[in-house]
């Protein structure tokens, strides 16, 4: 009997002995649900500490945006206000240069003993000049010559009657009153309500003397219309490294993606008492606009004033493209932030779903390790017992055989616990009944089930 309860390999324990961890066995083993407390926390200290990364980047982002849009806007502001002064700039500089064209004959006469130039001289070249800016039919344009000894007026053109009188009269007094050079130079009378431009050259004799004065007059808001209208269609007026393409300076084909003054800019040159003298297609300038600036202009010949406005559609355009690419970085380094923490939190709960399912599973084992341990304690009594209750029995009684039944279904057990350990859970299903599914445990080959 005792023989072969040895071979039985069966450890019978007492009733009231408890089992007990081994005090050397690793914290693996110990606490699981501290570990998964452990990691749970780490998780959410992870995804914790991103979102407030996530927040102090966005915030940042917010704070240098508006410091960019500032700084944008204070350049916009500073670029109107220059495009106003390029454009009075111009227009004065064209009226100079206006001057000096039809009056060279005069000045280039100035301390020099050559003949007087005559006045159809001037006439010729004023025409030809008055033409190519579109100003032909300005009944005012007119060419003169006044004597200073005899005080005799030549004249040509529409600056007869009291316009003609204003100046000479005007032009005796600023001759007098000023050393002159032989430089040609401008006064603005006021005529019937209208303001005229008289451009003037003194005729300087090698003694110093003034023998006479040549000039023309014309009609100043007419004038200052048809050369600012020719400056703002020939002229970029911003920065062409603003607007990110070519400028055109020919107006009348504009092929997209081209700029021109009109596209981006309203203005208007009013003179010093705020009577327009020319303003932009678009309307005058608003002053309502977000980016507008204003130019004073104080000439001797009264001044003017050019305002300047940007349309409300030209902030995107003149936007710097380094800027609209550090606006499209910092959109793609926040969304790429967002997606790799998103990454980092659904593989870290990934991982813990994993954990616990590592954990179940070492929660089973150890369960199916302390059932083996305990049936094999029942088994040991149940066949000690028969044992010994068989041998009280007559050789060939049903008792006996009954009592040795039992004995071998014991032995069965013992040897189904013992393949416990080695079947594999996945590989040795088998259908049960219309229940679905169980681990066959009465043989140690496996068999797979399709679908199972």
């Amino acid at each position: 009997m005792r023989s072969r309860l040895e071979q039985s390999q069966i450890h019978v324990l007492p009733e009231n002995t408890h089992l007990r961890r081994i005090s050397g066995q690793p914290s693996l083993h110990q606490s699981p649900q501290a570990r998964s407390n452990r990691r749970l926390a780490l998780v959410a200290c992870t995804v914790l500490a991103s979102m407030c990364l996530l927040i102090l980047v966005i915030l940042q982002a917010q704070r240098a945006d508006e410091v960019l849009d500032e700084a944008t806007a204070q350049t916009l502001r500073d670029y109107t206000g220059y495009s106003s002064r390029l454009m009075g700039g111009e227009v004065l500089r064209r009226f100079a240069d206006q001057r000096v064209h039809i009056l060279a004959p005069v000045s280039g006469s100035a301390r020099r003993p050559v003949p007087a130039p005559k006045l159809e001289d001037i006439v010729a070249r004023g025409d030809v000049s008055f033409r190519q800016l579109g100003m032909a039919s300005d009944s005012a344009i007119g060419y003169f010559r006044v004597d200073m000894q005899s005080g005799a007026l030549e004249s040509r053109g529409g600056n007869g009657g009291t316009l003609a009188a204003n100046a000479v009269d005007s032009l005796r007094a600023v001759v007098a009153a000023r050393t002159q050079t032989g430089e040609p130079d401008l006064i603005v009378l006021s005529n019937h309500g209208v303001s005229y431009s008289v451009a003037y050259a003194p005729l300087v004799t090698p003694d110093g003397t003034v023998a006479a004065v040549y000039g023309f007059t014309y009609t100043r808001a007419k004038s200052v219309a048809a050369i600012a209208k020719r400056v703002f269609r020939e002229t970029p007026l911003l920065p062409t490294s603003y607007t990110g393409v070519r400028w055109n300076y020919d107006t009348s084909r504009v092929s997209p993606g081209e700029v021109v003054n009109d596209s981006l800019l309203v203005m208007r040159i009013t003179d010093r008492a705020g009577t327009t003298l020319w303003a932009s297609a678009n309307g005058p300038a608003a002053g309502g606009e977000p980016y507008n600036g204003s130019t004073v202009l104080s000439t001797k010949a009264g001044g003017m004033v050019v305002e300047s406005a940007m349309r409300p559609a030209t902030e995107r355009t003149l936007i710097p493209m380094v800027v609209r690419r550090a606006q499209r970085w910092s959109l793609g380094a926040l969304l790429m932030l967002t997606l790799l923490l998103a990454a980092v939190s659904l593989i870290a709960l990934g991982g813990e779903r994993m954990s616990a399912q590592a954990r179940r599973a070492e929660a089973m084992q150890q369960l199916a390790l302390g059932l083996r341990h305990e049936l094999n304690n029942a088994l040991a009594s149940v066949m000690l017992n028969a044992e010994i209750l068989g041998e009280d029995m007559p050789p060939d009684s049903a008792a006996r055989e009954r009592m040795q039944a039992i004995v071998e279904q014991a032995e069965r057990m013992r040897v189904v616990l013992r393949r416990l350990e080695k079947a594999d859970r996945l590989d040795s299903v088998v259908p049960y009944l219309n229940e679905g599914y169980m681990v066959d445990l009465s043989t140690t080959e496996t068999r797979a089930v399709p679908g199972a």
